[in-house]
């Protein structure tokens, strides 16, 4: 009985983003196998990790939606690409097991959660948001662009990943700390990359937050090694 809960659970969120107009249908589909996949090479506690990181998006996302819808700078409903670029580098980390796959788990879906909270609320900061290569202050929503405030919620949404992962996973105050680190370097990471190669077209966003986790990836599973 326990294990049609676990594989039911999947298919329940992913029925209720799609009512919600989180998901699209390719994005539903998509979302589902990485579900299965992190449920079937590892567990529901992995699984829930995941979630966590699903959750707190949808908060960001919807969290004063009109006043972005205004600005012109409201997520639209999340797509295959979407998941897969955010999703991807967490699911071959469980699949690749063990704790250096843990740690590269941790890392990438701590970058996936602060680069989604820091963009999606740290877009609503007062403060004027700096280009992140020169420092010069642009306009709210572009590419690059970071506040104070945006990081600092990013970091706290990476914190809040890895202390899931130490309650639920790894009892290793390591991985609070990985999360942390790895979440801010990753979102950082991810807004150099947008300064630098999408806003010239050199890549689009799905691209950029591919780049970042697997760079968040990279950096938790250095630091599961020397910590």
């Amino acid at each position: 009985m326990n294990w049609m809960i676990e594989y039911s659970l999947p298919l329940f969120i992913i029925v209720i983003s799609i009512e919600k107009r989180s998901l699209n249908y390719p994005g539903a589909i998509s979302a589902l196998l990485l579900a299965y996949i992190i449920l079937l090479t590892q567990n529901l506690n992995w699984f829930l990790v995941l979630f966590l990181f699903f959750l707190i998006g949808s908060i960001a996302t919807k969290y004063r939606e009109k006043k972005k819808r205004k600005m012109k700078i409201a997520q639209k409903v999340r797509s295959s690409k979407n998941v897969v670029s955010n999703g991807g580098m967490p699911m071959l980390m469980a699949l690749l097991g063990g704790p250096i796959g843990l740690y590269g788990f941790v890392g990438s879906l701590a970058t996936a959660t602060a680069d989604t909270v820091s963009s999606e609320v740290g877009v609503l900061s007062k403060e004027k948001p700096r280009m992140i290569t020169s420092f010069k202050k642009v306009k709210a929503g572009k590419n690059g662009a970071i506040t104070i405030f945006g990081t600092v919620v990013g970091s706290t949404a990476a914190l809040l990943i890895g202390t899931a992962s130490y309650l639920l996973i790894k009892n290793d105050l390591r991985i609070i700390a990985i999360a942390v680190i790895a979440g801010t370097l990753g979102n950082l990471i991810d807004s150099l990359i947008g300064a630098v190669f999408e806003n010239k077209k050199k890549c689009g966003n799905s691209t950029t937050n591919f780049i970042a986790t697997t760079s968040g990836a990279i950096i938790g599973m250095a630091l599961g090694a020397f910590l």
